[in-house]
């Protein structure tokens, strides 16, 4: 006996196959269309030209794509079990534009504005392995590592206590105190000390220029009166000879 149920199960099974049909055949057009590769630009929104009929690959080698932000009215969205690629179609109609922002797995967001064509569905290499995304990163790694070491927190580090006394600033005492280590980057924690009767000032660019390839320095002031002690940051990049 037929049933409103089973035509309707039966419906639902016909869309759902059409609807793989056509995404099998998407993926056909992608692989037969040359990739266009655009470098990552966190502070630009990029200008792609992406397919109306056929279905779009996303990726952002050597990351993953773990969130897509926009108007889903505009868009339909699917992805790979592991994130490598998201395949966009979109709903709007030719010449019309769609706004959308993915983030990777490493917290990078790119901001696109995608211009809806006649043309056969493309791969779209957001590149991350270019200069300024990884320039980007690093920046970020150090801000985290200078938060820790003002924070006296271990996080992800490798910290290792020092008791070093170091060659005088001046007048300033300086005692090496603590180490931070993470991949290519150093941070070290310094005790700066006015053993004077006199107010001293801190010439911090002249300490950074002690070490090799110092980032960034951070001192909780440059005025030192008379037997104060301060905590000085140094964090420097390792280069391999």
């Amino acid at each position: 006996m037929i049933t409103m149920n089973n035509i309707l199960h039966s419906k639902i099974l016909k869309q759902s196959m059409i609807c793989q049909l056509v995404i099998c055949c998407s993926l056909l057009n992608i692989t037969a269309a040359s990739a266009a590769t655009y470098a990552f630009k966190a502070d630009k929104i990029l200008q792609v030209q992406i397919s109306k009929s056929g279905l779009n690959r996303i990726s952002n080698p050597p990351y993953k794509i773990v969130q897509v932000t926009g108007d889903d009215s505009t868009f339909r969205l699917k992805h790979d079990e592991d994130g490598t690629n998201i395949f966009l179609m979109p709903l709007a109609k030719i010449d019309e534009k769609i706004e959308l922002s993915i983030k990777n797995n490493v917290g990078d967001v790119q901001d696109l504005e995608l211009h809806v064509a006649n043309i056969k569905g493309r791969s779209i290499i957001i590149d991350g392995t270019n200069t300024l995304i990884l320039e980007h990163r690093e920046q970020k790694e150090i801000s985290h590592m200078l938060r820790a070491m003002k924070d006296n927190v271990v996080d992800k580090y490798y910290v290792q206590n020092s008791k070093q006394m170091l060659a005088n600033i001046g007048e300033l005492t300086v005692n090496h105190t603590k180490i931070y280590k993470y991949k290519n980057l150093t941070g070290g924690v310094f005790e700066v000390k006015n053993p004077t009767k006199k107010e001293v000032i801190l010439d911090i660019s002249e300490f950074a220029k002690r070490f090799d390839n110092p980032q960034t320095s951070y001192p909780k002031t440059s005025v030192l009166s008379s037997k104060q002690i301060i905590t000085v940051f140094v964090i420097q990049k390792l280069v391999e000879k």
